[in-house]
């Protein structure tokens, strides 16, 4: 026994070694904890969640492994109001082929006569691809299909943004990289994105092409990362970029803090010392997670007094922020704090703004709902309560109103539906995302297509 006691020893002695270095690691951040603490932190961060996703561990598990479109069904709760729903109808539909439309259903209010065309993206089963886009009318006509597969699948999942172009051009970011299509089903361009270092997806952790995507003037609006991007509809390349630590500066600049509460190290390094490099090491994970930029058209800016055609509404989720930028000065020019919780698709309205404010926390519970900020005040109001519809999606949310015809439009990713309705809470369209009974696909997006339009760009197709 006496000769194995050097043994014990050394093993004992090896083992108080790497305690003590993994001690110091943890405490005096010795090497190699900066080489560590990034891929540990993202494990960790993956392993919990975020407060606002309710899927399981194993389901998020099976989203980020397979490319099977069934790891990302949902079992959907029953639609609150008793309605007749029918299977859609496929007959005319051209584009990729596509596995379960068959089981796919809708609903169409029919007191309407004149019939409308709906785009919907999110989760399809096309033969190559598990995300895309369908054309589909209020008649229940499946008429188009574009299979979203990018060459170089970003760090995402199918991400939520759809755009229309003038000409009809889609952009989408399935994946996280942004693509357009034509009208007729080619692709035009995949924009470029680059993988980032391990410490930089920690904290950025949607560091490709995310969120809303929203057409302007020949450029489609977005994020990359941490920045607001403006691309070239005919070629995809960036022709204006805003970082966040832009943002910030410019912010402090005018004495507002708005930016400032998930930074760390200010005392350390102030904010004479913020760039774009460094940004990584002074805030928390996901600091920011900008999810919508809206631009200001020339039809709506006369409804506004203090803004101008070509100003941006931003929604920042981490934040519960949303702030109206102008570029060519630099300056933020309104802003609201508190007012909305993890909200997304802050959109320019007829002298007001509107967001759909997911509201997870909640006294009463998760109450998501479309509401009303006053530009001149610090009013708020509830458009519409969208548990009206049986929508509780704690993340993710986009929305279309029409001052005119008072009729809202939602995609429900929580269950696989489209909703259009009047504010009364009458359903006039619903599509059902169904890949087989009591299983849907996701629904990110819905975009309402002028019957003129369609016509218009569908004679240019084969």
């Amino acid at each position: 026994m006496k000769k194995y006691l050097p043994v014990f020893g050394i093993i004992w002695l090896t083992a108080l070694a790497c305690f003590a270095w993994g001690a110091a690691m943890v405490y005096y951040d010795v090497f190699p904890s900066r080489l560590l603490k990034p891929p540990f932190k993202q494990i960790i961060a993956f392993w919990k969640g975020h407060p606002a996703d309710e899927r399981s561990l194993a389901q998020r598990l099976r989203a980020e492994l397979t490319a099977d479109p069934l790891a990302f069904t949902l079992k959907p709760s029953p639609f609150p109001i008793e309605l007749r729903f029918r299977p859609v109808d496929t007959s005319s539909y051209r584009g990729p082929a596509i596995q379960f439309p068959e089981n796919a259903r809708y609903y169409s209010d029919t007191d309407r006569t004149e019939k409308e065309y709906f785009l919907i993206y999110g989760g399809f089963a096309f033969e190559d691809a598990i995300w895309g886009a369908i054309l589909i009318s209020t008649e229940g006509q499946v008429l188009r299909g574009w299979a979203i597969k990018p060459q170089k699948p970003g760090p995402t999942d199918g991400q939520i943004g759809l755009a229309l172009s003038a000409t009809g051009d889609l952009a989408t970011n399935a994946t996280g990289v942004l693509t357009s299509y034509s009208w007729c089903g080619g692709k035009n361009w995949e924009a470029e994105w680059e993988e980032k270092p391990v410490q930089y997806r920690v904290v950025f952790p949607q560091y490709g092409y995310h969120h809303d995507i929203t057409y302007h003037q020949g450029r489609f609006y977005t994020f990359l990362g941490p920045e607001i991007v403006s691309v070239d509809e005919n070629t995809g390349d960036i022709l204006e970029r805003i970082h966040a630590a832009d943002l910030i500066r410019w912010a402090r600049d005018q004495d507002l803090a708005i930016f400032d509460a998930r930074f760390k190290m200010w005392i350390e390094m102030g904010f004479k010392g913020l760039t774009k490099d460094n940004l990584v090491d002074m805030t928390v994970t996901d600091p920011f997670h900008l999810n919508k930029v809206d631009v200001l058209s020339r039809e709506l800016a006369d409804s506004f007094d203090d803004f101008e055609e070509g100003d941006l509404l931003v929604s920042v989720r981490s934040l519960n922020l949303i702030f109206v930028l102008r570029p060519k000065t630099s300056e933020i020019l309104w802003y609201r704090y508190g007012l909305t919780s993890l909200q997304h698709d802050a959109t320019f309205q007829r002298g007001y703004v509107a967001v759909f404010d997911n509201n997870p926390f909640a006294n009463s519970g998760p109450s998501p709902r479309i509401v009303t900020l006053g530009v001149k005040d610090h009013s708020r109001s509830t458009l519409f309560d969208l548990r009206t519809w049986g929508v509780a999606m704690r993340q993710r949310g986009n929305f279309e109103f029409d001052d005119d015809s008072r009729l809202l439009a939602v995609s429900d990713n929580s269950n696989g539906r489209a909703l259009v309705g009047h504010l009364s809470g009458k359903p006039t369209f619903i599509f059902e995302n169904r890949a087989k009974p009591g299983q849907n696909l996701p629904v990110s997006n819905i975009l309402q297509v002028p019957s003129q339009k369609v016509e218009a760009w569908s004679s240019r197709c084969n």
